[in-house]
């Protein structure tokens, strides 16, 4: 196959570019970064011609981001991208959403848990995994609602400088933490680029044996070499703490998506053959190995 990935400069963009390369397939980068934009037509009419297959991962995910400007981005692009790719006839689109557009759970959550999104991050999200259900009957589609990812990024290296400053746990740490490791993300785009029974379905990803956050500060902690014992602050005094803070990871939209419940069902994905491989001991350890190593480099 010819595969067309958007966002191709990103975190997971490099990730999933690298892994195709491995196999029989052609890859066909695209992103801002290479000069090209999703939502210039004559940009995507130029990339598509003679691809098969579109792995849709580009979008704005700063919640400092304008709210316009994401909307233009994450849902309008999405919408031009989709109607080109009916142009061209691509035999398979692949959409990476985001568990978020179920907004803040209350239980165990799967495919058919109603939408709520609450961020405008996740607002644009839910908007164009609208768009992408709209498609189905002209493009084989498939939605794939990522849990958090977790791996040796910008915003994992942020918490993990607050860890060793000994930043305390927002909220009691009792919450569900479900992540999914990069590594296991791209796995399943993989396993879905490569098999028939995903089409025009949505499957959460995620990792198998959640954690609660304040398992996940421990595990980083340990990683870290720190044996300190986890203080907590109520959400609240968080929340003051953003109001005067500068810090990104501060503002409200990222307190909310610490303090929310992530607890995820993949048995939808797991019944035609996906399973993720990383533990979330494993996932934690190689993201601070990494985030370390790149930091002696």
């Amino acid at each position: 196959m010819k595969i067309l990935v958007t966002g191709s400069d990103g975190f997971i963009g490099k990730a999933l570019v690298n892994e195709i390369k491995k196999t029989n397939n052609t890859v066909i980068e695209f992103d801002l970064g290479k000069g090209v934009n999703l939502l210039d037509e004559q940009h995507l009419t130029a990339a598509l011609k003679g691809v098969d297959a579109v792995v849709h991962l580009a979008a704005l995910i700063d919640e400092n981001e304008d709210f316009k400007l994401m909307h233009e981005v994450n849902v309008e692009g999405t919408e031009l991208l989709l109607e080109k790719c009916v142009e061209f006839k691509i035999k398979k689109f692949i959409y990476l959403s985001t568990v978020g557009v179920m907004g803040d759970i209350t239980k165990k959550a799967d495919e058919l848990t109603p939408i709520k999104p609450e961020t405008n991050y996740e607002k644009t999200k839910a908007d164009a995994e609208k768009k992408v259900n709209e498609f189905q009957e002209l493009l084989p589609i498939t939605i794939l609602r990522s849990a958090l990812v977790l791996g040796p990024n910008q915003y994992w290296k942020q918490i993990i400088e607050l860890i060793k400053k000994s930043f305390p746990v927002i909220g009691n740490g009792k919450n569900t933490f479900q992540l999914i490791y990069y590594k296991d993300l791209v796995s399943a785009i993989i396993f879905c680029l490569e098999n028939k029974e995903t089409e025009n379905e949505t499957f959460i990803v995620a990792e198998e044996k959640p954690k609660k956050l304040i398992g996940i500060y421990f595990l980083i902690q340990k990683e870290l070499g720190i044996e300190k014992n986890i203080r907590t602050i109520p959400v609240f005094v968080a929340r003051i703490y953003s109001f005067l803070s500068r810090n990104k990871l501060m503002k409200k939209e990222y307190i909310q998506r610490l303090v929310r419940e992530r607890n995820y069902s993949i048995q939808k994905i797991k019944g035609i053959g996906w399973a993720p491989k990383y533990s979330t001991e494993n996932a934690v350890k190689e993201t601070v190995m990494e985030l370390m190593k790149k930091k002696e480099n």
